[in-house]
């Protein structure tokens, strides 16, 4: 027997290697792994890595069906060459002829199986890095090819575009890089409408890849726009915009994680990087309304409401504080501000103000940013006359840290994250945030049976590919001569079960309630596999 054994098993791995090379190349060369992790506008030596991550990958998605085609031809011809029966004619039990197509269907399961939860997502982390890394000549290859950068609600277009070096190259930062534009142009809009359109001298656009999702801040400079809403033009030293993240064709996604972070994610959801994505987004809103009610309620005690930072002390009055039913921010009207700084007193006044929370490098620590709106007058307090005055269209204030200013601070940390992730939404949020809430804690379930549809997939997956393996066996052995090749497509129908049954199930699992349908089916299939399996070896594979 260990004769036969070793015979049969050199036999099934050459036809193995031979037919996982050929698939191999037919798939990576053909591209369909390719879509998998998009990689448009990457540099040729990077493309060149991606492919050389893709080629394992390629391999683990057709180990199965090159073990199926190996485990049928072998059997077939052992069968068509009466191998098989004079084995029986020896007294030998045929079944014992299945071990070397089960220990190759178990290399395969377990192969496939740390692919699935160990290579696959560490390759796609890679991929994701290098993806990060090359951001700034993606944007450089994008202004050649005459497109724009889209960025929040602005387009931006430059005739001119370059990597910037910082002038002391021992300071060089990894994760920070800059590019520098000429000629630029951009649009502004809103609601697929033209509000604003100009042109800068110069561009400084600023990459940060130290978290999860790349973020870029852009500072104008030497801007001349026109606001198409408000009918003026407007000539600006500078503007800058807020830090705004780049969504990557190639994120973190819950397919892409390995066993380790799955089986972390369903007790500790918050670690996700799209659970803690959609935290952040409520805490921001969460601060927008601390700071609204802030203002609103100091306004109609005091008619007035201060604001700290680093530097500056500003305090802003204003004669009317009513707020938009809509979404209320604070509507204010014939505003004064008193600003105290290093450089003494200045007195602004304007028809109207708004007041907005403005995204900084630390997405956490936000800024506030008052914006003096109509027939804006700014004045030295030390100088009363009128003709000192300088009149602009509208000027912003200088940024403040929202954590600077203790109330708001405290409330923003009272702001428990964990016990909602525990299901408990906090008593006393007003109608929106408490429908924030909601539609989070929805996420948050859809999240948790993603995750284990997700580790029972990925285990009900591997785990078929021995049966298969030792169904094509079988049927080729039953199946013999010229027709091996029709064995080796009957057999492919088990592996089509598997792969519907698989992702079906997997699919079931993102719908509340149907979690416990979900595993019944992905592993009712792989039962089915096994039961279909044992009852043709057993009634048509005479021993």
């Amino acid at each position: 027997m260990i004769t036969l054994h070793l015979y049969l098993a050199r036999e099934l791995l050459k036809t193995f290697a031979l037919t996982a090379v050929a698939l191999t190349l037919l798939l990576v060369m053909g591209g369909g792994v390719a879509n998998i992790f998009k990689g448009e506008g990457l540099a040729a030596d990077d493309m060149a890595k991606v492919f050389l991550f893709l080629t394992p990958v390629a391999i683990t998605l057709i180990l199965p069906v090159a073990a199926l085609f190996a485990a049928t031809i072998t059997y077939g011809r052992a069968a068509s060459d009466n191998e098989i029966t004079a084995c029986r004619a020896a007294g030998i039990n045929i079944h014992r002829l299945l071990l070397s197509a089960g220990l190759l269907g178990l290399l395969v399961t377990l192969i496939t199986y740390w692919a699935w939860n160990y290579m696959i997502p560490n390759l796609s982390r890679q991929i994701e890095e290098l993806t990060k890394r090359d951001l700034p000549s993606i944007v450089v290859q994008q202004f050649q090819k005459a497109k724009p950068l889209i960025f929040g609600r602005h387009r931006i277009m430059a005739t001119h575009c370059e990597i910037a070096k910082p002038a002391d190259s021992a300071t060089t930062d990894p994760y920070h890089t800059y590019l520098w534009l000429t000629g630029v142009s951009f649009v502004e809009m809103e609601d697929e409408e033209i509000m604003r359109f100009g042109t800068a001298e110069e561009t400084v656009i600023e990459f940060d890849t130290s978290n999860n999702s790349p973020r870029i801040s852009v500072n104008l400079e030497g801007v001349r726009l026109f606001d198409a809403g408000r009918r003026q033009y407007y000539d600006l030293a500078s503007q800058s915009l807020p830090p705004f993240d780049i969504p990557l064709s190639m994120r973190r996604k819950t397919k892409f994680e390995t066993l380790g972070n799955l089986l972390e994610y369903q007790t500790k959801p918050q670690l996700s990087p799209e659970v803690e994505d959609r935290l952040y987004g409520l805490t921001r809103e969460m601060m927008t309304y601390y700071m609204y009610q802030y203002v609103v309620d100091q306004l109609r005690e005091h008619g007035s409401f201060r604001l700290v930072g680093p530097t500056v002390q500003y305090d802003i009055y204003s004669k009317e504080g009513s707020q938009d039913p809509d979404d209320g921010r604070p509507l204010m009207r014939v505003v004064r501000v008193e600003e105290t700084g290093p450089a003494g007193k200045l007195i602004y006044t304007s028809e109207s103000a708004t007041i907005e929370l403005r995204s900084s490098l630390d997405r956490m620590h936000p800024n506030i940013q008052v914006e003096l709106i109509g027939n804006a007058e700014i004045r030295n307090a030390a100088e009363s006359a009128a003709d000192r005055a300088v009149h602009k269209p509208k000027e912003p204030l200088k940024l403040v840290p929202f954590m600077d200013q203790e109330g708001l601070r405290h409330q923003a940390m009272a702001f428990d994250t964990t016990s909602l992730t525990n299901g408990e939404i906090p008593h006393g949020l007003p109608k929106r945030q408490t429908k924030q809430c909601e539609k989070f804690l929805e996420f948050l379930r859809k999240f948790k049976a993603e995750v284990q549809g997700e580790i029972h997939f990925r285990a009900s997956y591997s785990i078929t590919s021995m049966a298969v393996v030792l169904m094509g066996a079988i049927l080729g052995i039953i199946v013999r001569g010229g027709q091996v090749l029709t064995a080796f497509g009957i057999s492919c129908i088990p592996s089509l079960i598997v792969v519907l049954t698989s992702i079906v199930g997997r699919n079931l699992s993102d719908r509340p309630g149907m979690s416990v349908a979900s595993l019944c089916v992905m592993w009712g299939g792989a039962a089915v596999i096994y039961m279909a399996t044992g009852l043709i070896a057993m009634k048509f594979l005479k021993r």
